[in-house]
């Protein structure tokens, strides 16, 4: 979920869930499975078709947890999908001096999958 719970003091309190973090032994990353997934931009006409020019590009990762069925030999997949950068590190803006900016895209699309279920009554989290 977006937060683990505990008690602190006899009261409930919500920290982050940071469900990559540690891994899981049964969670199994698929980096044969990865779609770009496209923010931003637009779609222009031409004769051949439509092509999405512009945005941002987010590469989809995906992580298939195995769950068994209950009396059963089956065993369905569980796939949820963490959200990587296109491109680890622009070397270009390193270069010139600009290292916050060289891993800006990195940190940015890391953001869209660090909790699992982010808020999205703000601008921010949709």
């Amino acid at each position: 979920g977006m937060f683990y719970q505990k008690i602190k003091d006899g009261y409930q309190v919500e920290i982050p869930d940071y469900w990559l973090t540690h891994g899981n032994p049964w969670e199994i990353e698929r980096l044969d499975v990865s779609y770009p997934v496209r923010f931003y931009g637009h779609v222009e006409s031409s004769g051949s078709g439509f092509k999405w020019v512009g945005g941002e590009i987010v590469r989809a990762v995906a992580y298939d947890s195995p769950i068994p069925g209950y009396d059963t030999y089956n065993t369905l997949n569980l796939r949820l999908w963490s959200a990587q950068p296109a491109k680890e590190f622009d070397l270009d803006m390193f270069s010139k001096g600009d290292y916050y900016g060289a891993i800006a895209t990195k940190e940015a699309s890391e953001k869209i999958s660090s909790v699992l279920y982010p808020n999205d009554s703000t601008e921010a989290g949709k």
